[in-house]
């Protein structure tokens, strides 16, 4: 029996293609039939077949619980606490006792020659210090706004997911005024995977299927060293020279999981989320903590030295004494600072707090600039981490100053392999095994046109 060319060569290419489609069949897709957004007791929820993700509506400072919708014994937590603004004369990354408070300032560079200084100088150094805010503003001390949470849709108006931000509007803390309307979280979830790209090009970064991702902006905000400006010149001419812009200003954030079974305490009380945690592992960058020990007060913060690119992540995961869990928190290794052409670099440090941990994402000066970063959280199930779910299809622009909703820019096609043409190929190369098989047991030839 003899088989023509054309008919090896059609079972081939069959074949072939059909073997490069099989893989893409077999992988999970990321299941986004069901997208349901409710409110309950003051709590927003965006729930989809891999995501469940909690947030508060009512004031609240941002504070976001999730867990694997499949798996919803474990919830882990991220709660923004607040800022916190540092000296950085000594250290590359931010310690407590580095705060920005008008005794440290006067501790390492003014008390030496208090007294050698005219009384008109005392006098302007103290109305200073009067002026001087707080380094820590506390988010839970501010009143927070929360936009509609709305539809991010494509060219065809099929929505590709969630936009919604987090304003802070009001800080009741004296001298914090300026915070007012200047602190935003943007906050963006899609369910299909897509690359951001800012407006200046600064940034371009892909957000997977299921992944929530945020902005993080300041804009304006008043450093206390810069109250200092004035007085240089003529502290310097009594011998007193104060490093200019030495300063770094510090998001800190709690980070836990806790058990379903706490779901009502911490709904009614987000601020006190940490007394259910039962966290008792974390891993930093690949390496495990354990975080059950509380070190605050006694020790100093951990500096995340692990080298990183500007745009690469660093990336925190819950875990367990043996496994490692789906929830994860991360951050790109440097942030967006407005008029600068390249990205600043940004440092990280922990402590252990007794069943959480407390990350500050340190951020260098950046006088009355703004200042963008990009965390996001999420879960790595196989849902979320198949090629599918990971390679993007839009290209997204994302929005500037009070912009909430980001914009299409387009898509990026679909694979060419579908799992409807995979189903063809598969009927294709079985008919043409049938064929040949007959046409063999019969002794005939064979070509792709039929039987001869």
């Amino acid at each position: 029996m003899k088989i023509s060319k054309n008919l090896l060569t059609a079972i081939f290419l069959a074949i072939l293609l059909t073997s490069l489609a099989l893989p893409t069949l077999a992988q999970p897709a990321l299941a986004q039939s069901t997208q349901v957004i409710t409110e309950e007791e003051g709590w927003k929820k965006i729930k989809t077949d891999v995501i469940t993700i909690l947030f508060p509506a009512d004031g609240r400072k941002p504070t976001f619980l999730w867990w694997y919708t499949k798996d919803p014994e474990r919830i882990y937590v991220v709660k923004f606490q607040g800022l916190i603004e540092y000296f950085t004369f000594v250290e590359p990354f931010y310690k407590e006792r580095y705060q920005a408070n008008a005794e440290r300032l006067h501790e390492l560079f003014i008390s030496p020659k208090w007294m050698l200084l005219r009384q008109e100088i005392r006098e302007t150094v103290m109305n200073m210090y009067r002026n001087w805010h707080l380094p820590y503003l506390p988010f839970s001390a501010c009143r927070w706004t929360l936009t509609e949470v709305g539809n991010v849709t494509d060219s065809d108006n099929k929505v590709i997911g969630l936009a919604f931000a987090f304003k802070l509007v009001k800080a009741y803390l004296p001298r914090f005024e300026f915070a007012e309307g200047n602190i935003t979280i943007r906050c963006r979830f899609y369910y299909e995977p897509v690359e951001e790209i800012s407006v200046d090009g600064v940034y371009d970064y892909s957000v997977a299927a299921g992944e929530m991702k945020m902005d993080f902006v300041v804009n304006n905000w008043k450093w206390n060293i810069d109250l200092v400006k004035p007085l240089i010149s003529t502290l310097k001419e009594q011998g007193i020279e104060i490093p200019k812009s030495k300063s770094g200003l510090s998001l800190w954030i709690n980070i836990a999981y806790i058990n379903i079974t706490r779901i009502a305490e911490a709904m009614g009380e987000p601020d006190k989320i940490e007394l259910w945690s039962t966290t008792s592992h974390m891993m930093v960058e690949g390496r495990r903590i354990f975080v059950k020990r509380d070190y605050t007060g006694t020790e100093d913060e951990r500096p995340i030295d692990v080298p990183k690119r500007l745009r690469e992540h660093f990336k925190l995961q819950f875990a367990t004494e043996d496994k490692t869990l789906p929830g994860f928190f991360k951050f790109v290794a440097s942030a967006k600072v407005s008029g600068e052409p390249e990205p600043v670099e940004i440092k990280a440090s922990y402590i252990e707090a007794g069943a959480y941990m407390r990350l500050f994402i340190g951020y260098p000066y950046f006088g009355d600039k703004t200042l963008e970063h990009d965390p996001s959280m999420g879960v790595e199930v196989p849902e979320t981490t198949t090629p599918e779910a990971t390679t993007p299809k839009y290209r997204m622009e994302v929005p500037t100053g009070s912009q909430v909703m980001p914009r299409v820019l387009g898509g990026l096609g679909l694979p060419f392999i579908t799992p409807e043409l995979v189903m063809v190929l598969v009927a294709v190369v079985s008919t043409i095994g049938i064929v040949v098989f007959v046409a063999k047991w019969k002794g005939k030839i064979v070509n792709v046109v039929g039987v001869r």
